[in-house]
């Protein structure tokens, strides 16, 4: 019950640091269509402030994702996400999958990729009532209202949005410095293996002489790693 109450308690932490930025953390969501809007503008967090204020509550060790499947269609890609949270050294939580969405722009399948990821996180962390204001919404007063100085943007910059590993930044920039330098290619450590995350697709010779094998289950190329 304490285990509980206490991520009650760190939720409500991540939303006053949210709120603490202001404006500067909030965007307008725009579905256009032959340059015309269409439907309902939403106001929504910027999802660096989202994942920083995570990262500085719970701590980046202490939540991590995995990407359950992802399909790409002539227009956009969409992921479905499985996003875990610690409650104790050896217990983990999961509050079900989300699905995301992403445009494809200009034929750039790898960032649309991460787009969706990154939108299907914060559906799964809406399920904590992690930026719960943006769905009650509370954030169209603060975007077109605040006069105040907008907040400068968390220092915090990461390639990914989520720490996927609980090892040392030093052994894993060890591991990573044995990895192949492929373009719009990243890597995740996960028990043992290293998933290669990004646009794959035309990658697939250059990781298969790195020695990474394709899981037709998960739908990524992994390779076995030896930890030190």
């Amino acid at each position: 019950m304490s285990e509980g109450k206490n991520l009650t308690k760190q939720v409500e932490e991540i939303n006053a640091e949210l709120r603490g930025f202001g404006r500067a953390a909030v965007q307008e969501i725009k579905m256009m269509k032959d340059g015309k809007v269409v439907g309902q503008v939403r106001y929504g967090y910027k999802p660096q402030y989202v994942f920083d204020a995570v990262n500085k509550i719970l701590l980046p060790e202490n939540w991590r994702y995995e990407v359950v499947s992802k399909e790409i269609f002539d227009s956009q890609v969409v992921a479905e996400v499985r996003l875990f949270i610690r409650v104790n050294d050896t217990e983990w939580i999961c509050k079900g999958s989300q699905t995301g969405q992403m445009q494809i722009v200009k034929g750039n399948v790898g960032d649309s990729y991460k787009g969706a990821t990154t939108d299907a996180i914060q559906k799964c962390l809406s399920l904590l009532s992690i930026g719960t204001d943006a769905y009650r919404g509370l954030l169209r007063d603060v975007y077109l209202g605040s006069n105040r100085p907008a907040a400068p943007p968390p220092k915090q910059k990461t390639e990914q949005p989520i720490a996927a590993s609980t090892k040392s930044d030093a052994d894993q920039a060890k591991n990573n410095s044995d990895l192949p330098k492929i373009a719009g290619i990243n890597y995740q450590h996960r028990d043992g293996i290293v998933v290669a995350v990004g646009n794959s697709f035309d990658k697939k010779d250059l990781l298969k002489s790195a020695g990474f094998k394709w899981d037709k289950a998960d739908k990524n190329w992994y390779k076995e790693v030896v930890l030190h």
